[in-house]
C-alpha cells in the first residue's frame, strides 16, 4: 500500500507534455456582438473551453497535427472549424443564429465541464468496455458518483442518498425503464438494461429534479442513445462475457443501432466461498432506430429482449469468521439445486413534431413484459465449530470443539408474469425569449399474476424450526395517471427560475396527490464559471407490486404512496488547474420521508414490510472533483457523508438506521497513459464505504441493530490500443484494443449478506456471505 500511495500521488501531480495555448473569440455572424457561454471542444477529445462575456476563450493544445474545433451554443447553429499547425494565437469564429426558437430547449452538453441544468448533471459517457469492471456494466461508473452506493460488483443496482434500490428513475430516449420483479440484487442478477456501447448523452440527478420527470423518491438517470452519422461498431470478447455493436446511417437519412451482449459469470462465481457448479446464461439484444421525415417530424423506435438464466448446484462451503482471539468455522455440505429464469421484453416509440417555431410536442408509447420463474430445492448440512488459535498447538487452525450442527432446507416454486403499458405526452411552448412553458400527461397500466409456493425450515439438534411458509396466488391490475405543468423563466442572464407541479393518481391507493417543485439557479463569478442552485419539492412513489407484498406473500391494499420532501443546495465551479479543465461539485441535502414502507435485506433480496408504517429522513453532503488530472482523460474523486434513519410506528425504538445508511463513502476513478505512447493506458477504481446495518431475520425489535464491516475494493485495468486503420490488410478495422483487468486487487473478502445459525446453547451467529475474490480478466475489442 505504501508504494501504491506513492504511485497515486505521482500520477496526480505528474508533469504533462509541453502544451501550446490557443486563444480566440466567438462573434455573431452579422455583427460584432460577442457570444458568451459558447462551448468550444477539440473533436475526438474531452478538451474544451467556454467563452466568457467578451466571447473570448483559450485552449491548451498538445497536438502537432490538424485539429477540428466543435463550436456550439444554445441560440446558434453548431459549427466546425478546422485548424492546421502552426496555430494562430488569436482566431475568430463567427456563428449563425438559430432560426427555430424551440431548438433552444434540447441543447446537449458536449463535455463534462457543462454546468448542471435543473439539478441534472451532464456526465461524460466513458467507454465502460475499456474500464476495469467485471461485466462492462454501465452502472459501475454511476456507482462512483457521490451519494451513490452499491457494495456489490455483481449487481447493476444502486442506492442514492439513503434510498433503496427501487427508488431510481431511469429513462432511455424518453422511455421509462423497468427491472424484473423476482430478481435478487446479487449473483443471480442478469444484465442491466442500458447497453454502454449505444450511449451518447447522460444526465444524472441525485435529488431535486424538475417537474417534467417522474415519480420516484431518490434519483433520476436520463440516457440518450446515439444517432450515428457514419458506420461504426465493435466486437468485445473477454473471460467474463462478450458483446457486439454496430451503428449506421442509412441512405434515407435515418440511423440504426444494433447491440447484443453475453455475460458469463461462471469463472468469477468460482471464487465464492460456496463451491459448486455454476451455469449462468445472461444474454440480451437491443435495436434503436431514428428517422427524421422532415425538419419538423421525427420518430425513434427502441426494442430490447433479454433472457437471463441462473443455475447453481452447490456442493460445499467453508467460512471463517470472528477475530484472532476467537475464531469460528462454518462448514456446509449441500444437496439439491437452485434455478432462476426470467425473460423480459421492452419497447417503445417516440414521435416528435414541431408544430410551429414556438410549439412542439412528443408522444411516447412503451410496453414492458416479464415472465419469471424461481426454483429452489436445496438442503445444507452444516457444522459450526471453534478453531484453535494457539500457534504452538498441533491442532492450530483446526476445529477443536463443535458448537452447532443441523440442516437448513429451502424450497421454492415461484412463477410471476407482469406487464406495464405506458403512454406519455410532453409539450414545450416558448412563450417568449425568456419564458418556456412545459406541460404533459401520462397514463400507465400495470398487471401482475404471481404464484408463490415456498417454505424454509431448520433441522437442528432435537428440534425442527419452520422459518417461513408462503403459499399464495396474487393478481393485481392498477391504473396510474399523472400530469405536470412547469414554467422556466430566465430572469436575467445569470438567474433562472423553474417552478411547477405534478398531479398524480393511483387506483390501488385511490389517492390524488399534489407535488409542487421549484428550483432557483444563479450563475456566479464574473465569468459565470460558478453556479448555485436551490431546489425544493415533493416526490411521490406509488407502491408497485413488490412494495405491496409482505413477507408472507399477502398483498396489502391499504398501503399509501411513499412521499419525500427534498431540500437540496448545489454549488458547481468550473476550474482551470495545471492549464486543464476541472469541475468542483458540492451538495448539501435533507430529505424527509412519510408514508414510508420499511424493508429488510434478506440474503441480498429486498423484503418489504407493508404492514408497518414509518417516517424517516436522510441528510448529508457530497463533494466531487473531476477533470483532466492527466491531459485528455477524465478522472474524479468523490466523498459523501450520510445519515439515513426511520421511525417505525409502534416498535418503541424511535429512529433507527435504514438498511442503506452507509455513513461514509469515498471513490477514486483515475486514468493515465504513457506520455511517449498514449496507446498504453491504465485505469483505477477504488471504492471505500463504512459498514451497512443488518439484523437477524423476522426481528422487529432488533432491526438494523448491528453494523457490518467496511467495504473496500480496488480494480485496476491495463490496456494497449493498436491502430490498424492505415494498414492495407485491415482497412475495414479502425483499431484493436487489448486489456488486462485485475479485479479486487487487494483480495478483500467483502460481505454481501449474513446467514443466521443457532448453536447448541441457543446463541445466534451471523455467518458472512462473501463477494468475489481477486480475479484476472482478459478482454479484447475490435473497433471498426
Amino acid at each position: 500500500m505504501k508504494y501504491f500511495s506513492i504511485y497515486i500521488l505521482f500520477l496526480l501531480t505528474a508533469a504533462t507534455s509541453v502544451a501550446q495555448q490557443l486563444s480566440g473569440k466567438v462573434l455573431a455572424d452579422d455583427s460584432e456582438i460577442p457570444i458568451s457561454e459558447a462551448v468550444i471542444q477539440i473533436k475526438g477529445t474531452k478538451k474544451s473551453a467556454v467563452s466568457n462575456e467578451q466571447g473570448e476563450f483559450s485552449l491548451m493544445l498538445n497536438a502537432d497535427k490538424s485539429i477540428t474545433l466543435l463550436v456550439s451554443h444554445v441560440a446558434y447553429v453548431n459549427k466546425e472549424v478546422v485548424l492546421k499547425p502552426p496555430f494562430e494565437q488569436d482566431i475568430l469564429i463567427r456563428m449563425e443564429r438559430e432560426q427555430l426558437v424551440l431548438n433552444q430547449v434540447d441543447v446537449k452538453g458536449n463535455t463534462d465541464d457543462a454546468l448542471p441544468q435543473g439539478n441534472l448533471q451532464p456526465l461524460t459517457p466513458l467507454s465502460v468496455n475499456e474500464v476495469a469492471t467485471p461485466f462492462n456494466e454501465f452502472s459501475q461508473l454511476i456507482n462512483t458518483l457521490p451519494g451513490v452506493v452499491s457494495n456489490n460488483e455483481l449487481s447493476s443496482s444502486y442506492a442514492v442518498r439513503g434510498g433503496n434500490f427501487d427508488e431510481n428513475l431511469i429513462y432511455v430516449n424518453g422511455m421509462e425503464i423497468y427491472r424484473p420483479f423476482l430478481i435478487r440484487a446479487g449473483q443471480q442478477e442478469g444484465l442491466s438494461f442500458i447497453n454502454p456501447d449505444m450511449v451518447n448523452n447522460i444526465k444524472f440527478s441525485a435529488g431535486g429534479w424538475e417537474n417534467k420527470y417522474g415519480d420516484k423518491l431518490s434519483s433520476n438517470l436520463i440516457v440518450d442513445y446515439k444517432e450515428p452519422e457514419e458506420t461504426q461498431g465493435n466486437i468485445n470478447v473477454g473471460l467474463l462475457g462478450a458483446s457486439a455493436y454496430v451503428g449506421a446511417s442509412l441512405s434515407d437519412g435515418s440511423s440504426l443501432l444494433l447491440g447484443a451482449r453475453y455475460k458469463n459469470a461462471r469463472y468469477l462465481f468460482n471464487t465464492f466461498d460456496t463451491n459448486g457448479e455454476y451455469l449462468p446464461l445472461f444474454v440480451d439484444a437491443q435495436a434503436f432506430y431514428s428517422k427524421s421525415f422532415n425538419s419538423k417530424t421525427s420518430i425513434d423506435v427502441l426494442i430490447s429482449l433479454a433472457q437471463n438464466d441462473y443455475q447453481v448446484v452447490p456442493s460445499t462451503q467453508e467460512t471463517d469468521f470472528g477475530n484472532f482471539q476467537q475464531k469460528f468455522r462454518f462448514l456446509v455440505v449441500y444437496d439439491g439445486a437452485e434455478s432462476l429464469k426470467y425473460r423480459t421484453a421492452q419497447g417503445g416509440i417516440r414521435l416528435k413534431h414541431l408544430f410551429s417555431e414556438r410549439f412542439r410536442s412528443s408522444v411516447i408509447v412503451s410496453a414492458f413484459q416479464t415472465s419469471e420463474f424461481e426454483y429452489n430445492n436445496t438442503e445444507g448440512f452444516y457444522r459450526l465449530c471453534d478453531v484453535d488459535r494457539d500457534i504452538n498447538s498441533d491442532t492450530f487452525d483446526q476445529c477443536i470443539s463443535q458448537r452447532g450442527a443441523g440442516s437448513n432446507f429451502l424450497y421454492a416454486r415461484n412463477i410471476l408474469d407482469a406487464g406495464v403499458f405506458q403512454i406519455i405526452n410532453r409539450n414545450d411552448w416558448q412563450l417568449s425569449k425568456r419564458h418556456l412553458l412545459s406541460f404533459g400527461i401520462e397514463y400507465k397500466y400495470q398487471t401482475v399474476d404471481d404464484l408463490l409456493d415456498e417454505y424454509e425450515f431448520i433441522d437442528s439438534a432435537d428440534f425442527v424450526q419452520i422459518n417461513r411458509v408462503v403459499n399464495q396466488e396474487n393478481q393485481l391490475y392498477v391504473n396510474f395517471a399523472n400530469a405536470y405543468v412547469q414554467h422556466e423563466w430566465e430572469i436575467n442572464n445569470r438567474t433562472f427560475l423553474n417552478y411547477g407541479f405534478r398531479v398524480n393518481y393511483g387506483s390501488n391507493t385511490e389517492e390524488l396527490l399534489f407535488s409542487p417543485r421549484v428550483s432557483l439557479q444563479k450563475k456566479l463569478h464574473p465569468d459565470k464559471s460558478g453556479q448555485l442552485t436551490f431546489a425544493a419539492g415533493m416526490y411521490r412513489q406509488y407502491p408497485f407490486y413488490r412494495e405491496l407484498r409482505d413477507q408472507d406473500g399477502q398483498v396489502n391494499n391499504e398501503v399509501k404512496a411513499q412521499s419525500s420532501l427534498h431540500l437540496v443546495t448545489n454549488y458547481t465551479k468550473n476550474l482551470e488547474l495545471w492549464y486543464r479543465p476541472f469541475q468542483l461539485t458540492t451538495a448539501a441535502y435533507y430529505k424527509y420521508y412519510f408514508s414510508l414502507i420499511p424493508y429488510d435485506v434478506d440474503n441480498i433480496r429486498i423484503r418489504y414490510r407493508p404492514e408497518l408504517d414509518a417516517v424517516g429522513y436522510a441528510t448529508g453532503a457530497d463533494i466531487r472533483l473531476s477533470g483532466e488530472f492527466i491531459p485528455d482523460t477524465q478522472s474524479w474523486l468523490s466523498l459523501s457523508v450520510l445519515s439515513a434513519k426511520e421511525d417505525v410506528e409502534g416498535d418503541g425504538q424511535g429512529f433507527i438506521r435504514r438498511p442503506s445508511d452507509q455513513r461514509v463513502t469515498a471513490t477514486i476513478f483515475f486514468q493515465d497513459y504513457f506520455i511517449n505512447n498514449p496507446s498504453l493506458r491504465v485505469n483505477l477504481k477504488l471504492q471505500v464505504g463504512s459498514g451497512l446495518p443488518f439484523s437477524a431475520p423476522n426481528s422487529l425489535k432488533g432491526r438494523n441493530s448491528f453494523s457490518g464491516e467496511w467495504y473496500r475494493r480496488m480494480d485496476v485495468g491495463f490496456s494497449k490500443e493498436f491502430d490498424l486503420e492505415n494498414m492495407n490488410s485491415f482497412k475495414f478495422i479502425e483499431s484493436f484494443w487489448l486489456g488486462v483487468d485485475v479485479l479486487n486487487v487487494l483480495g478483500v473478502s467483502n460481505t454481501i449478506s449474513y446467514s443466521w445459525i443457532e448453536d447448541f446453547n441457543g446463541q445466534n451467529f451471523a455467518i458472512p456471505n462473501s463477494l468475489s475474490a481477486r480475479f484476472l480478466n482478459v478482454k479484447g475489442i475490435v473497433k471498426f
